[in-house]
């Protein structure tokens, strides 16, 4: 089981990477599907799983059956999620609970994950999406500063936005902006 998380964490470092550098140079994002937000949360949300039950973390969900579909690359979207999800799990202390939402809004449908870490200081919020941009906080998480960088510019080449607030207690909120499948 270890091996097997690790391996896919492995292909989707290379994919988003791939990525990374198609999207830096304009090109399309590739074949894009209509999915309801609720599945595609849920799929990105299983993949972490063992990760935040090591950490005794809860991801609680609220994303209603009922949202329109959203029109994405399937597969690079949910890496977006997986990688935010993962940012929460990893800078969210044990015994936490980290939160994402779906809902609808005058720009799609826009997904928030919120975690319960140290937060980003408003000076920074802009420059974590920079590639090879890492917040040096002592004793904290490593990482290679090209995950927010991947999914900037995978939220913006379907049309949407990304930003980060600050949670209402303690630490940051993603959110994210997708476009609705046209029926």
């Amino acid at each position: 089981r270890i091996a097997r998380h690790s391996i896919d964490r492995i292909q989707r470092l290379i994919a988003s990477l791939l990525d990374l550098n198609r999207l830096e140079q304009n090109q399309p994002v590739g074949e894009k599907q209509s999915i309801k937000p609720a599945e595609l949360i849920g799929e990105a949300l299983e993949a972490v799983k063992p990760v935040a039950e090591g950490r005794n973390q809860r991801c609680l969900v609220d994303a209603p059956e009922n949202l329109p579909a959203v029109l994405v690359d399937v597969d690079m979207i949910r890496r977006v999620l997986i990688n935010l999800a993962e940012n929460a799990i990893k800078y969210s202390p044990e015994d936490s609970e980290i939160q994402v939402v779906a809902q609808a809004s005058s720009l799609g449908v826009q997904i928030s994950i919120q975690d319960n870490g140290p937060g980003i200081p408003e000076s920074d919020r802009e420059r974590v999406f920079d590639k090879f941009t890492r917040l040096k906080k002592q004793g904290g998480p490593s990482g290679l500063g090209v995950g927010l960088a991947f999914c900037k510019l995978a939220v913006q080449g379907h049309g949407g936005k990304i930003w980060i607030e600050p949670a209402p207690k303690q630490g940051s909120k993603f959110i994210f902006t997708l476009p609705v499948a046209k029926e």
